[in-house]
């Protein structure tokens, strides 16, 4: 697809999302809101956010374990940069980022890395998952929501035990070995065998990037970690609520990550302007808070991380002599 009519469709559902967020609203009654938010919480909410995403650091850490020992200190800013870039760049740019600094300093297939991340990525889908079902089990019983989310914690162990036999049972070489045989007496042959053969390689790194599965104890200190990102992440929402002086229980951030974070999954323009307002809307109205309220904070959240991971990410690049036009040519490559 033409870089031209992906930029196209990715703002008509950009534009799709933002009908539905502003329809009916009072603007009146949105600028009143924003302008009664205490701005002497923007600092809790920045310190919120870059405790979170050091402790991705100290995630990626136990999970990159077994092919590099990086250090905390380069590890947490970088997660924090990466952070900036998934938001700003297209793509979650951020992670392929994280990929190529940690494959280059520390020498480490940059495919395989990336591997490790996208594991990371299954550990954040476990752990929202479980935040989401305290918020519907425990605090808003409704039948309907209930048997949404069985179904889609069946899904979601069934992709989990999937992945884990993917990397236990890697059948890569076998698959490729059996197309190479069968196509050698192609007249193309030889290229098939090429190609072939690099996405062989290619696959097998990725999956050597899940390498800490052999490992319960490291698995098990990132998925603690884990929790601890995603309770910070709740705690964002929790100073923005209160810096605004509303009263609400603290089981909406639940809600509120959990549709954030599938809301980010669907395809849109740089900071997910329009999903992800839409996302914190239909999680407050389940506490029946008015649209106007909701997207005065998703605004003010959604401003204050987007600030402080992109600032720390400037600092991250301009200290490693890291061109940002190059990042995105690299990252485009």
């Amino acid at each position: 697809m033409k870089i031209g009519i992906k930029k196209i469709i990715l703002l008509l559902i950009t534009l799709v999302f933002l009908y539905f967020v502003f329809v009916n609203i009072d603007f009146k009654e949105l600028l009143l809101v924003i302008k009664g938010f205490d701005i002497q919480y923007l600092f809790f909410l920045s310190l919120s956010v870059m405790i979170s995403l050091s402790f991705r650091g100290l995630c990626f850490k136990y999970l990159i374990s077994k092919s590099a020992n990086p250090s905390l200190k380069v590890l947490a800013p970088l997660c924090i940069s990466c952070a900036g870039l998934n938001i700003v760049l297209p793509a979650r740019a951020g992670d392929l980022f994280r990929a190529f600094f940690v494959g280059q300093k520390y020498g480490v297939d940059k495919v395989k890395v990336f591997g490790t991340i996208m594991l990371e990525r299954i550990f954040d889908v476990f752990t929202i998952f479980c935040f989401l079902m305290v918020g519907v089990f425990i605090y808003n019983r409704n039948e309907i929501a209930m048997s949404m989310c069985s179904v889609a914690g069946a899904c979601i162990i069934l992709g989990i035990v999937f992945a884990i036999l993917t990397y236990k049972y890697n059948k890569t070489d076998a698959i490729c070995n059996f197309l190479i045989e069968k196509t050698k007496r192609l007249p193309i042959a030889s290229l098939i065998e090429k190609i072939v053969g690099l996405i062989n390689r290619l696959c097998n790194s990725f999956f050597n990037g899940f390498e800490v599965i052999d490992s319960p104890k490291q698995v098990l200190y990132a998925l603690i970690t884990s929790v601890f990102i995603w309770a910070f992440e709740c705690l964002n929402f929790l100073i923005v609520i209160k810096g605004f002086g509303f009263e609400l229980h603290w089981s909406v951030s639940l809600f509120i990550i959990s549709f954030i974070a599938m809301a980010c999954m669907i395809p849109s323009t740089s900071i997910f302007i329009g999903p992800y307002q839409l996302a914190v809307i239909t999680a407050f109205s389940i506490y029946n808070v008015n649209k106007e309220t909701a997207l005065a904070i998703s605004f003010v959240e959604q401003a204050i991380v987007t600030l402080t991971t992109c600032l720390v990410a400037v600092i991250f690049l301009l200290k490693n002599n890291i061109s940002f036009e190059k990042l995105r040519e690299d990252i485009k490559n």
